[in-house]
């Protein structure tokens, strides 16, 4: 039989922990659930398998699913095998046990009423209303989609500008003259720029430009000489709410969590007999 051997000590005695709870949990309802496995008549389900694939898949993602199940089964066999003897052997009448059962006993709590809570309360109309509220804050960005020539002298930029008033090309001039390298092979295309955020002199040379206008005298700045086509000008976009959503459902619900906890801790007489320290980073001894 194929066991665990690649999981910490720490995580087997986690597994053999929770399955001490999940398999008392689940046999309840095992007749509902495909039987996966038998240890002395009793059964283990499909129910059982979730319980700890969930707890510990991660650890198997590089598996397929066949070996993943199969390592897991073996697994629960064995943690049932060795319960039972631990039973046998009165193990449950010990006062370790009986601490370490406790501890699962409140962690499992825990962590399903802080779920149902916080699923209750982060609901997707919850995540959409986030979303509206901060689209709603962020001030208007205006900004300029750009493209530019480069030349070296300002006989140069008039004979493109020349060009230019035959309406020839301006990406098809910025190929054959430009001196910006990385724009060149684009036509010239600076992207969209915000206001302010570029050379002021270019800046300052295409505020007075509509879209689709170039233009007609060349900008001098310290890289040479300067012929700007305004193509668009906008407000910046908002992103997407998809693009946004998984990170501020992630947001909302580790603030329900710790409103939820700290309503219930106000609401609790408490007496923390050591020291209050806080730890390095600030984490508080729970995952988020």
């Amino acid at each position: 039989m194929r066991s665990l051997s690649f999981f910490t000590p720490q995580a087997l005695k986690r597994l053999a922990c929770a399955t001490l709870l999940t398999v008392s949990a689940t046999l309840a309802y095992a007749q509902d659930g495909e039987v996966v496995a038998r240890v002395n008549g009793h059964e283990i389900t499909r129910a059982d398998v979730a319980v700890a694939e969930e707890m510990y898949g991660p650890q198997l993602d590089q598996m397929p699913d066949d070996a993943r199940l199969s390592v897991i089964v073996n697994a629960l066999i064995e943690s049932r095998i060795v319960s039972e003897a631990a039973r046998q052997a009165g193990v449950t009448d010990q006062d370790a046990y009986k601490r370490q059962m406790a501890f699962f006993d409140a962690q499992t709590l825990r962590s399903l009423f802080i779920e149902q809570r916080v699923g209750a309360a982060v609901t997707d109309e919850a995540v959409r209303a986030a979303y509206d509220r901060q689209i709603a804050s962020i001030p208007s960005v205006p900004e300029r989609r750009l493209r530019h020539i480069l030349v070296a002298s300002e006989a140069e930029a008039r004979e493109i500008i020349a060009a230019l008033s035959s309406e020839q090309s301006f990406a098809e001039l910025a190929q054959a003259h430009s001196l910006d390298a990385v724009s060149k092979a684009k036509g010239g295309d600076l992207g969209f720029v915000p206001e302010g955020q570029i050379i002021p002199e270019i800046d300052e040379a295409v505020s007075g430009l509509e879209p689709g206008e170039f233009t007609k005298d060349p900008v001098e700045t310290a890289f040479g000489f300067h012929i700007v086509l305004l193509e668009e000008a906008r407000d910046r976009p908002a992103p997407a709410f998809e693009a946004v959503a998984p990170q501020l459902r992630q947001s909302l619900e580790a603030a329900t969590e710790r409103r939820i906890i700290d309503e219930l801790r106000a609401a609790a007489t408490v007496e923390k007999l050591v020291p209050d320290v806080a730890p390095p980073g600030g984490h508080d001894g729970h995952d988020h």
